[in-house]
């Protein structure tokens, strides 16, 4: 279990995926910073879960009013700050990895502790359609900055925004053997409608890119063949699990 990075997770309205996001990670990481902004669906049951059921972790969890992301900004390098590791990797709630993923993170952080230059670290992402059996770009590699130095502070109007056009290759580190399943939660704040960037980006032809391909999830990801606990099951997920 390492110290060397930390996951932070901020969350809102993520119950959907959330018990598969964090019991997935279990077993990797000695530390947690989670918060949670606004949410009024069982997200923060879910992560009192979490701690509960996770011995010999640490966590800072903390419970946000819903502001607008230029203000969420602020609660990411609060939680950078809290993290007390080297490193930090990005969790979001609706964002799944295998066990190689996780293993090849924490191998990526260590040998971009070796290398000061070495900013971000970049794993490839798939992003997984609404009936869950399907992905765009499957084959594709689709950056997506995960692990950060705790020095790497987030701004603009979506966190993370300055720092990434101002990178060289240089500074960035791809991370062989992990991909970012990534769901797509439709169960967010409406405020995520309100984003001028976010609707920009959804305006592209390109947002979801490629044509969709086969996706065999369960075998994947086999953690979505679980029901959690007793927590309420995404529809998607329940008819993926019924076959």
């Amino acid at each position: 279990m390492t110290h060397l990075i930390s996951p932070v997770v901020l969350v809102s309205n993520d119950e959907n995926f959330l018990p598969y996001a964090l019991a997935s990670s279990r077993g990797f990481f000695g530390r947690y910073v989670i918060y949670d902004v606004g949410s009024t669906d069982r997200t923060r049951d879910i992560i009192q879960w979490f701690c509960d059921t996770t011995p010999g972790v640490s966590f800072f969890v903390r419970a946000m009013p819903m502001l607008p992301p230029s203000v969420q900004g602020a609660f990411r390098n609060s939680m950078i700050a809290e993290s007390l590791s080297a490193y930090y990797f990005i969790l979001d709630g609706d964002e799944l990895y295998t066990s190689d993923g996780y293993e090849a993170i924490i191998r990526g952080a260590e040998v971009m502790q070796q290398d000061v230059q070495k900013l971000y670290g970049i794993v490839r992402r798939v992003e997984v359609g609404g009936d869950l059996v399907s992905a765009y770009g499957l084959h594709s590699r689709i950056p997506h900055h995960r692990v950060y130095q705790r020095r790497a502070i987030w701004t603009g109007s979506h966190p993370g925004e300055a720092p990434y056009f101002r990178q060289e290759p240089r500074v960035e580190q791809w991370i062989e053997g992990s991909t970012c399943y990534h769901f797509h939660n439709a169960e967010r704040s409406s405020r995520d409608a309100e984003v001028p960037k976010r609707l920009e980006r959804r305006a592209r032809p390109t947002y979801r890119p490629g044509e969709s391909e086969p996706l065999d999830l369960l075998r994947v990801l086999p953690i979505l063949g679980q029901q959690i606990e007793n927590f309420p099951l995404n529809s998607r997920l329940a008819t993926l699990q019924s076959g």
